[in-house]
């Protein structure tokens, strides 16, 4: 347990005498206390401070002590309440209990009766807190697992988001397109304080300037044509929370102004309103541009700029980092897992291909290469001919009848047939199956075939 002069006890009583007497005692045995002689006095304490516990009394002229501890349960979560009354009765402390005091206390207090429990207060507290600290370790730990790779740089990467997820600042997310600038915002978010109230993601590059400004601000009723009721914003709904502008560097001049302003002042107004609506939301924005030769071009501001970059977190390309793919294909394989929950695998050659391609979409482009192989490949697994053709991975095609080498005598046409009678053949006539690898739809393949049989080939017996 802490040293004493590490707790802060807050003493609520509109007896003068009573607060001096208890505060006084508390102080001597080390305690950091502050008083208040009413209910409003404690909350706005309670709304500036960080207090362990709370001792109030019950009946006070403004507010009871009941109104104190519901609002200190909501404003200090961890803090623990005692009430004290010179009208106690077992219906009362019965309902002080079950409203979430730690202990009920008559008046007159004795004050060494006091010093216990406020001693098993603080055990729980600490202890409320230590569980806490542990969730959160292993939430952090668990977090940054979504975040796939062992590449020295991602190791960095997660510790930083680790790091800084826990500090309520602005953070910049970089990166190219498909590198998982969202992912690491949600983990953020995830293992951030605010992570119980709501994480809004806004695609700066979706909507128009006007209706941008609707969204995030809201409007008063009849502010506009076809405004015929109060609409709260985006910004306002996510109080408590954490906003994601991703792709901020589409964000318009004029909008970047209003932004910058949320940012100072920490407030909103509607559209067509005139009161300014207080809220508290964390800022994470993404963009795949280098925001600060924006600045210098002027089409970002770099006042905006600088409030974003508090904290900067750089995603490498995933062509820098090719060491992690095999890590990220088995990612995916498991993602994509059939639904009785066997997951495939990768022939070699297929994954040495794989990491001879530079991936100009990243890890976004590298998923869809796999949840597209598995959908050709059937229940098997993915081999190199399952591959997009974009990698180059056949000239042949992999069954035993077909030529590695085209005669120079053959029509393209025939070369197609064969092609295509060959992938008939390997996957026993299954059509569906076949049209996938060839690369078209079922309809095209169906009338391919009716052209052969047309032209005397018995596409049956293949």
């Amino acid at each position: 347990m802490p040293e004493n002069n590490t707790i802060r006890i807050l003493l609520v009583d509109d007896e003068v005498v009573a607060l001096q007497n208890i505060s006084h005692f508390l102080s001597m045995k080390g305690y950091a206390v502050d008083t208040a002689e009413n209910g409003l006095e404690a909350i706005a304490k309670l709304s500036h401070g960080n207090f362990d516990l709370v001792i109030t009394d019950l009946k006070m002229n403004d507010m009871d002590g009941i109104q104190v501890m519901k609002a200190t349960k909501e404003l200090l979560p961890d803090a623990e309440v005692i009430i004290i009354t010179g009208y106690a009765t077992i219906n009362s402390a019965v309902s002080a209990m079950a409203q979430g005091a730690f202990y009920y206390l008559p008046k007159p207090i004795k004050l060494t009766e006091l010093l216990v429990f406020v001693k098993k207060a603080m055990e729980r507290t600490l202890l409320k807190r230590e569980i806490n600290c542990l969730r959160q370790k292993i939430k952090a730990k668990k977090g940054v697992t979504q975040f796939v790779g062992q590449n020295p740089a991602i190791l960095k990467l997660k510790d930083s988001i680790a790091q800084f997820a826990q500090l309520d600042c602005n953070v910049l997310i970089s990166g190219d397109t498909g590198t998982g600038k969202e992912l690491v915002a949600r983990t953020i978010y995830e293992l951030s304080p605010r992570s119980n109230n709501r994480f809004l993601p806004i695609n700066c590059g979706a909507m128009t300037e006007d209706l941008m400004l609707n969204e995030l601000f809201g409007h008063e009723k009849d502010s506009f044509t076809g405004a015929g009721k109060l609409h709260r914003g985006l910004l306002e709904s996510a109080d408590g929370g954490v906003v994601l502008f991703d792709e901020i560097g589409e964000m318009s001049l004029s909008m970047q102004v209003k932004l910058l302003r949320v940012l100072q002042e920490k407030k909103i107004i509607r559209v067509g309103g005139t009161l300014e609506i207080p809220i508290d939301v964390r800022i994470l924005a993404a963009t795949h541009k280098d925001l600060q030769e924006e600045t210098q071009k002027g089409s970002f501001r770099q006042d905006l700029f600088y409030r974003l970059n508090v904290v900067k977190l750089h995603i490498p390309p995933l062509r820098d980092r090719k060491d992690d793919i095999p890590l990220l294909v088995n990612h995916f394989l498991a993602k994509f897992s059939t639904p009785d929950g066997s997951i495939r695998s990768i022939a070699a050659d297929a994954l040495a291909r794989l990491q001879k391609y530079d991936f100009p979409g990243n890890a976004r482009e590298l998923e869809n290469i796999v949840e597209r192989s598995l959908a050709m490949c059937g229940e098997s697994d993915i081999q190199i001919h399952h591959l997009p053709a974009e990698l180059g991975h056949y000239q042949t095609v992999h069954a035993p009848h077909v030529p590695s080498v085209i005669p120079p005598t053959q029509s393209l046409e025939d070369n197609e047939r064969e092609y295509i009678l060959a992938v008939l053949k390997s996957v026993e006539g299954n059509k569906t199956q076949a049209a996938k690898i060839i690369g078209i739809d079922r309809v095209s393949l169906w009338r391919k075939i009716k052209r052969y049989k047309s032209s005397g080939f018995d596409v049956d017996d293949y």
